[in-house]
């Protein structure tokens, strides 16, 4: 389902709690008009490319997106004189007293939707698995020419554009935080504040500048082991293929002593289609080996166990050890 399906269209009143310190354009209902169209415009391409981890929307990237779009559309409605190089953090008072308006009119937008945001101190410290996988620069350079050209469609200022990100940091948070309930609605709010602040004070290059930046590229022909969390967080990441089982299903494996079995089974799944390489992570293989080669087998945790089977095994495959990897000859 789209992600706008789960937008509600803005009310007549749009201002924050204090519109006296704001420009008419703010309360225009015209003007309220053209930014939610356009943000629902970018939404719509947005879905086109939107970061995929295991096949699914990244919700902390997301998050991330819209939000630095909005902050580096504040950055460029300051008009800086200076000549300052793409990527320099410009330290700004003027940016410092109009971001938290952008994070009040993204509260505004959300509560519109049952959610308030604000209510509760913004969260700085973010778990490893909800993290931005992009930086601010190859955020600008993906999205910064796709973004202003559907603003400019809708005649839309940077200082207005930046408001219309917010509206799809409220689109995207909608759906990942109550929808999808993929990422915890505190952790949410506060990417998109830090994203804000992040773009606001974060020298853009200039419109029209070729992404000479690649995306970092994943490397899907690999199976990644190691302890769970761990093996799962490195795939998604840097690209791969891990073996994790349901909760549910591992608590009634675990009971009869059946999740090794599984996992050999999907190891050896592995290697008879020829996948060119196995990874461990935050795994010394060796040392792992030598500490676990003379105790009982089954006390080992799983990924040690593998390593055990690929230490007898895995050169009758065609595999050679490489460190703490295993790569087809």
């Amino acid at each position: 389902m789209p992600l706008f399906d789960f937008f509600k269209k803005p009310s007549k009143k749009e201002e924050p709690s204090q519109p006296q310190q704001v420009d008419k354009d703010l309360m225009s209902p015209e003007m309220q008009q053209k930014r939610y169209e356009a943000a629902m415009e970018f939404v719509k391409e947005l879905q086109e490319k939107i970061p995929l981890v295991g096949g699914r929307p990244h919700a902390g990237t997301v998050l991330a997106i819209a939000a630095r779009l909005a902050g580096t559309n504040l950055y460029r409605s300051m008009n800086y004189k200076q000549d300052v190089k793409p990527g320099t953090v410009v330290l700004s008072e003027e940016v410092n007293q109009a971001w938290p308006q952008l994070m009040d009119l993204f509260a505004l937008h959300c509560k519109q939707n049952g959610m308030d945001v604000l209510s509760s101190p913004l969260v700085t410290e973010f778990p490893q698995k909800d993290k931005p996988l992009m930086t601010v620069e190859q955020v600008q350079l993906e999205y910064q020419d796709q973004y202003d050209a559907v603003m400019k469609k809708h005649g839309l200022d940077h200082l207005n554009a930046a408001r219309a990100g917010m509206m799809v940091a409220a689109i995207a948070f909608q759906y990942h935080c109550v929808r999808a309930k993929d990422i915890d609605p505190q952790i949410g709010t506060g990417i998109v504040a830090m994203g804000v602040v992040e773009g606001a004070k974060t020298a853009p290059p200039p419109l029209g500048t070729p992404n000479t930046i690649a995306l970092p590229k994943k490397n899907n022909a690999r199976l990644v082991l190691g302890e769970d969390e761990a093996a799962a967080r490195e795939a998604r990441e840097n690209g791969g293929i891990f073996i994790q089982l349901p909760p549910a299903v591992a608590l009634t494996l675990q009971a009869g002593n059946m999740i090794y079995a599984i996992y050999e089974k999907a190891l050896l799944k592995q290697i008879e289609s020829q996948i060119p390489r196995i990874d461990f992570v935050e795994a010394n293989v060796d040392e792992l080996f030598a500490e676990w080669r003379s105790k009982p087998e089954d006390q080992a945790p799983v990924y040690v166990r593998l390593i055990v089977w690929l230490k007898k095994n895995a050169s009758a495959h065609g595999y050679e050890q490489d460190g703490n990897s295993w790569v087809k000859k």
